[in-house]
């Protein structure tokens, strides 16, 4: 739309505000949700020099003096200050005295129904406001019976002459308020609008303008700089959305700012790369604020895995979606899809990983690339550079000599690509066969454990999505993995089983932290089977030295690690432990007869471990 499209609009408004009669009649401005209506009510106000509004937003009002103290706020605005605010006793006192609003005798809203316009009782207060020009906000919002708010409004209108706007969604208040066509008579919205409005107007969507206006928001100068020159990228992203919902580009354009603050400095090194970015952030926001999608649905816009579709079936919403907007429709992105939906849930990125994303995409590809990230955009090698690369990533490959379980991942689904493609002439069997062989190779050498807190293998690694991870030889390839991930964490299980003795000895809280599901950091074994490592002998030793209060404890905190059900079918290993640990601890309760550890505090820690043992029994 062009910045004249609602010119018509502006000129009628100065010539309905220059009437020197009272018109009688209010101006209705309407348009869908979103399509720039309030923008335009608001950029005008601005605008105006000649003219005094008073502004509100039926929205949830559910009585007329919310209207009301809403108008009072913006005439008097110091005696409806906080500071006036203190003692509502001497604020209502105020409003007796100095415009005579009955605050206490009346508790009704005054309604007189006598025709199909309502007459509703205001305010003295409101009779006479300085020829102020009134404004009424989301009339289809307002919880106040159609009929009722509209003869409030009427009331300004034609018992004290005022000039009024009303703007509205009206399609919305016809298709949830006039179910059929009897409502065309009677107390219904549009017999009522035919007495109370004399001009209506279709507010166009001023795309233009309204950019350059939501732009004039942004605090970070770099940026507001940055989208002056972008507008007409703005402008093609909003247009391909097909949503026309100006509300939605305002709020994107303010998400994007903090976004924004997350790039590292190497991205704007490339123009290319930023434009590439603000056509992600804004494609996948449109998107998510009408609902098309969720935030956990984002890594499918970003899945290759479409190309094995065959010809004729049906297209899905996430490839509906990728088809409307031309940027979804590559092959790689600078940022992955696990970034964006960390910052679209959480509202936050980890800026190394962003970093990481940005500086691995194909922007910054040069000679000290590894090959197999080269290979992963196989759509845009020449064909001698293709064979060339896939010959050299094979070789690693069938040698064994992958050293990182993610690259590998990458590399399996970049040959099953290929093989989908048929650019290659493999089987995807023996790739998997391979692949494992690889994976025994990265065990042997240490290197297949998780770190802490790891998720393996996530949506994505390299700042390159995984591809073909849908198909069963690879779901099967993970599986295995990860298989082979938790045998490999056994191996210092005994090491880590002795620091966690130690560890009981010296603070049970920490122990606690250690080994039942929690939000600290240190929650590492909870459903880790760790304590079999640990020696019962050498276990119950450590319990006999610790102080009543704390071997009563410990039985607590023994008692919730198996409360969990969904944990037990791992924990279920720690079960003969636990057996000997009850044998033990008896023999030591009998020595100890005639002493409160003996009497009451192990069977008391018994009776727990007794439970554990039972719950554990029952789930294998």
């Amino acid at each position: 739309m062009s910045e004249s499209d609602n010119n018509h609009i502006t000129e009628y408004l100065d010539y309905y505000f220059s009437l020197e009669v009272p018109p009688e009649y209010a101006v209705l401005l309407r348009g869908r949700w979103g399509s720039g209506k309030s923008w335009f009510v608001k950029n005008h106000i601005e605008k105006d020099k000649k003219n005094e509004y008073l502004y509100v937003s039926l929205y949830g009002v559910t009585s007329y003096k919310e209207i009301e103290n809403s108008f009072f706020q913006q005439i008097h605005p110091v005696l409806a200050s906080k500071g006036m605010k203190l003692a509502g006793k001497i604020l209502k006192g105020l409003l007796k005295t100095t415009i005579k609003v009955d605050l206490d005798k009346d508790k009704t809203e005054n309604l007189n129904i006598s025709s199909t316009v309502p007459d509703i009782n205001i305010p003295d207060y409101l009779k006479n406001i300085d020829n102020k020009k009134l404004v009424f906000d989301d009339l289809e919002r307002c919880s106040i019976p159609i009929e009722n708010i509209l003869g409030y409004i009427n009331q300004f209108v034609e018992n004290n002459g005022l000039k009024v706007i009303v703007i509205a969604n009206e399609e919305e208040i016809i298709k949830t308020r006039e179910p059929d066509s009897t409502a065309l008579k009677g107390n219904s919205y549009l017999s009522i609008k035919e007495k109370i409005i004399g001009k209506s107007f279709d507010i166009q969507t001023d795309i233009n303008s309204a950019i350059k206006d939501f732009i004039r928001i942004v605090k970070i100068k770099e940026l507001k700089e940055l989208f002056e020159e972008k507008v007409y990228l703005l402008k093609e992203l909003f247009n391909a959305s097909g949503y026309n919902n100006l509300r939605h580009l305002r709020q994107t354009i303010l998400d994007f700012e903090r976004f924004y603050v997350f790039l590292p400095k190497s991205a704007f090194t490339k123009p290319q790369l930023i434009d590439h970015i603000i056509s992600l952030f804004f494609s996948l926001s449109f998107e998510l604020k009408k609902g098309t999608m969720i935030e956990t649905e984002l890594d499918q816009l970003f899945q290759i895995d479409y190309l094995m579709k065959k010809k004729g079936d049906r297209k899905t919403d996430t490839e509906n979606i990728r088809e409307k907007y031309s940027i979804l429709k590559l092959y790689h992105h600078p940022v992955h899809d696990g970034i964006w939906k960390s910052y679209f849930k959480n509202g936050t990125i980890d800026r190394e990983e962003l970093k990481l994303s940005i500086e691995s995409s194909n922007y910054f590809r040069s000679e000290n690339t590894p090959n197999w990230i080269k290979l992963w955009y196989y759509s845009e090698l020449d064909d001698t550079d293709f064979n060339s690369l896939f010959k050299l990533v094979y070789k690693q490959f069938k040698e064994k000599k992958i050293e990182n379980k993610y690259e590998l991942l990458q590399i399996v689904g970049v040959f099953f690509s290929l093989m989908m493609e048929n650019l290659i002439r493999h089987k995807k069997n023996d790739i998997i066969d391979i692949a494992k062989l690889n994976i025994l190779a990265i065990k042997e050498k240490g290197k297949l454990k998780n770190i802490k807190d790891e998720e393996f293998p996530g949506y994505s690694s390299h700042g390159l999505g995984y591809q073909c991870v849908a198909t069963n030889e690879i779901k099967e390839l993970i599986n295995y993995i990860q298989d082979q991930i938790s045998r490999s964490q056994f191996d210092d299980y005994p090491k880590l089983a002795e620091e966690l003795l130690n560890i009981l000895s010296e603070s049970i809280e920490k122990f606690k932290d250690k080994i039942i599901l929690s939000n600290s950091h240190e929650n590492l074994y909870y459903e880790v089977p760790i304590l079999k490592f640990i020696s019962p002998e050498d276990f119950v030793q450590v319990i006999l030295k610790l102080p009543n209060r704390e071997k009563k404890y410990l039985g607590d905190i023994l008692e919730k690690r198996y409360q969990i059900a969904q944990f037990n079918s791992k924990l279920k290993d720690e079960l003969p432990w636990l057996r000997e640990l009850v044998s033990i601890l008896n023999v030591e309760k009998a020595k100890l007869q005639g002493k409160i550890s003996g009497n009451i505090i192990i069977p008391v820690l018994l009776q727990s471990l007794n439970k554990s043992i039972n719950i554990l029994e029952l789930s294998t």
